[in-house]
């Protein structure tokens, strides 16, 4: 149970920081002007659905 709960921890972790990576390269994507790649659009969406932005964070 306790090592569940351990792996439960780190898995949020992971996503957490993996979704403001993905933030911070949003903002970065965006004042560069940068274009608008399938790949910008995902990270976009990635901002209020969590998941996707916690996966492409770390991509």
């Amino acid at each position: 149970m306790k090592t569940a709960a351990l792996a439960y921890i780190a898995l949020v972790i992971a996503a957490l920081i993996g979704w403001v990576m993905n933030l911070i390269a949003v903002i970065h994507l965006a004042t560069s002007g940068a274009p608008l790649t399938a790949g910008f659009i995902v990270r976009i969406v990635g901002v209020p659905v969590g998941i996707i932005g916690a996966v492409m964070g770390w991509f």
